[in-house]
This record gives C-alpha cells, structure tokens and sequence, in this order.
C-alpha cells in the first residue's frame, strides 16, 4: 500500500543487496555497466503484479502516441529473480535502458557505476516540479540524482477500525507517543476481557518500528559507513518497553508472534488477536488480508525532551537509467512522463505506491475509496508532517549488505526474550557480538 517495506520485503530486498556484493567484482570487470540491449527499441524493465504490468502498459501506449520517434521494449517479471537476471545482463553487456529499481540498491548500483547520474536533466528534461528534498534523497547517491522516486513510502501502523468499533474504543489519536501507545493497547487488552491484544509485539520488528525509535533518539540503523548506528542503551529502552508490553498483556507472547513471522496469512490483525500491527502490506494492490475496515497512523513519538521527528519519506520504487544506455535523455523523458503526465498518473494509481507529489494525490483522489483512500491519507499526513518538522532527520542510508540477517536476528532475539530463553543483558551481549561480525564479513 506503499508504506515501507515491511520485514518480509526486508529479507526479500537483503538477497538483492547480496547479489550486487557477490558481483561486485564482475561489474567492474566490465566497467561498471553493461551496454544497451543492442536493440533499435528502448528496453525497459519492471517487476510487480499482473496490475502493475497492464498499467505500466497502458500509460506506455500514451507515451510513444506523443512521442512516436521512441521505441519502447518492455520486459516485465515478478520480484524473486529480477535483479539476479539484471546482474546477469549487466555483466553481459545487454543491460536494460530503464529500469524500475529498488531504494535499498540504488547505493549499490549507483557507486559500482552501473546506473547513470540524472542532475544535468532536471529542470530540462526532467520534470520534478512538487517533489521534495527529503523524497528525492531516496535516489540520490553522493550528491547525485540516479532515480527518481515513483512512489511514497513512509511507516505507518495497520488498525483493525471495524474491531475497535465492536470494543467501543476510538481510533488512536496520530499525533501519540509510545506511552500513548502502551496505554491505548493494554486498554484493548481489557475491553475485550482478554480475548485480544493492542498491538502486535515490535520488539524485533526493524520497519515501522525500531527503525523510528532509533532516529527518534537522534541515532539511524546504519552510519554512513555500514556500520550500525545506535547504542547498546538505546536497543536496551527498547527490547525493555517491549518486556513491559507483554507483562501487562498490551501485546502477545512469543507464540504469536512467532506464528506470525514471514506469514502475513498469521498476523495478530488478519487473525483476529490484535487490533494494531506494525506490519504492512495486509492491504495492497491484490486486496486485503482482511474483511475489516482498516485506517492507518504514523508511528508512534518520542516524549522525552529532544526527541526528534522519526518518520521519514522514502520513494518507493525509482526509475533510473543504464550508465552505458545509447537511450538516457529518451529514458529520462519517460520518468518525466510517468511523473508528470496527467494520464499516467490515473494509470498507475496506487500500483507503484502513494503517488510522489500534490499534483498526482489530487489527481487519483476521486478514484480512490475505502482502505486505499485512507491509506493514501495516512501518507501525505505523514509526508506533510516530515515536511515541516524543524527536528527531522535526514533520510536513512541505503542498508548495507547484511541487513536482512541483522533484521532477522534483532527478531529472534527479541522472541528468545519473549519466550524466557534470554535476559535482555544477555541478549544485547549477543546481539552486538553477533551483528557487527556480520557487517564486517559482508
């Protein structure tokens, strides 16, 4: 639904991330690139739904009618394999023109010297107009723009509306703290005689989660340099609220949340014990999870003094160009199209994600209703809200490789305390241990 990418995309996204490490010396071997197809025809790639390919399709058509002197080749697939086809490609020299590339690979790509720098055709050919600093910082690698983002995402919680009404409790208010949030949870607990819980445990989930608290406390995931970005103190606060969480049943145990994870089918919401989840994608482009109706909030805040603004706007997907493409200024007339175009715009829709701008909001709002409505609400609240706060941090870097194993371990240490297994103590010992070795084999 646009948010960003939930712990499953986490661990789908760290295989890419490895698969641009494992080449990395193949695609310097050929410099950092690989040439156009060889085709006449503009080549571009795409992965997504059988939905995302019609409409990508379809506003195509519109472009080459307007602008019939380019040819365009499209080539589609789903995620699982995407980048380990284009890594083959580049190293073979038949890369793609255009492509839709991930925000967590942008970095990667970008500095092996794979994807072509975009700033000298901004304001030109290049259309950006209503795109903000903050999201365009999703593309921008060293200083340079290598995609432009086709979508928001930003983090938000999923609330179950429809089971709250049957409790007779409100929606939470969006501006809460995490205190709100132990508060307004443990009162769930109650008024469903202990049927269902608040929220779906956090503890070890890294997006929408921890990943906000840790800027929250003026710290990242990750420093510029790979390394990891909090303190053992801060990760402590944190697995330690969470504790507190489960003793005064404000979220499951670690049987729950076991269940649940990778497995959306099990989560807290879909199955009914628990009214707040910090996973996404329960409602997307496919449908919903759930028959309920659901609204969205951001995260929550940090109520200690100096706490900053958390959330952040990511792109979404980006479209970039090939560094060694004979179809760069004709590719970027593209992402300028499927920016600004009005017609494209109505065609993609939500299938790329919330719409990047104003302009493209405004556009598809009167098609939109329901949970994708509200869901297109919560993100320009939360990119409005970003926008304008004095205290917001920069965008997060790129993760480095070993990401995904460094998210799947603060999961399993959080249900090893969850379950009795660890003392909090020891499982930050471990942690640490265990999380810089992977950075620093990666």
């Amino acid at each position: 639904m646009g948010t960003d990418i939930s712990r499953r995309g986490l661990l789908r996204i760290g295989g890419g991330l490895a698969a641009v490490t494992a080449l990395g010396g193949t695609l310097a071997a050929c410099g950092g690139t690989g040439a156009s197809s060889g085709s006449s025809d503009l080549v571009m790639t795409w992965w997504g739904s059988d939905d995302r390919h019609s409409a990508y399709k379809k506003a195509l058509a519109t472009f080459t009618k307007k602008n019939p002197s380019i040819k365009v080749k499209p080539r589609y697939s789903g995620y699982d394999g995407y980048f380990d086809k284009f890594n083959t490609q580049v190293a073979g020299g038949s890369a793609p023109d255009l492509l839709q590339m991930d925000t967590a690979l942008v970095a990667s790509y970008a500095k092996k010297g794979v994807l072509a720098p975009l700033d000298d055709y901004v304001g030109k050919s290049l259309d950006l107009t209503g795109f903000s600093k903050s999201l365009l910082a999703a593309g921008t690698v060293d200083g340079k723009l290598y995609g432009v983002p086709s979508g928001i995402g930003v983090n938000v919680l999923t609330i179950n509306v429809t089971g709250l009404k049957k409790l007779g409790l409100a929606e939470p208010d969006k501006e809460w703290t995490w205190e709100d949030l132990k508060t307004y949870a443990a009162k769930v607990y109650k008024a469903s005689g202990g049927k269902v819980f608040g929220v779906d445990d956090g503890g070890g989930s890294t997006n929408q989660a921890f990943d906000i608290f840790t800027r929250e406390k003026g710290q990242n995931l990750y420093t510029a340099g790979g390394k990891l970005g909090y303190t053992e103190a801060t990760l402590e606060e944190w697995w330690t609220y969470w504790a507190e969480m489960r003793k005064i049943h404000a979220s499951p145990g670690g049987a729950v949340t076991s269940s649940a994870h990778n497995d959306l089918t099990k989560n807290a919401v879909v199955i009914g014990k628990g009214m707040i989840t910090f996973d996404s994608g329960l409602t997307n482009s496919s449908g919903s999870l759930t028959g309920a109706t659901l609204d969205f909030i951001p995260t929550p805040q940090g109520s200690w003094s100096g706490a900053h603004e958390g959330n952040y706007v990511n792109g979404g997907v980006l479209l970039s160009a090939t560094a060694r493409s004979t179809h760069i200024a004709d590719s970027v007339k593209i992402m300028s199209f499927f920016a600004q175009d009005k017609t494209a715009i109505e065609d993609m829709a939500l299938l790329r994600g919330i719409p990047p701008t104003a302009k493209a909001r405004a556009i598809i709002a009167p098609s939109l209703a329901g949970n994708d409505k509200r869901a297109s609400d919560a993100a320009a609240y939360v990119s409005d809200r970003v926008t304008k706060a004095a205290n917001a941090l920069a965008a997060p870097v790129a993760p480095p490789a070993g990401a995904d194993q460094i998210s799947e371990l603060l999961f399993q240490s959080n249900l090893a305390i969850a379950f009795g297994k660890k003392t909090i103590k020891s499982a930050l010992s471990s942690f640490f241990d265990q999380a810089n070795s992977i950075l620093s084999s990666s």
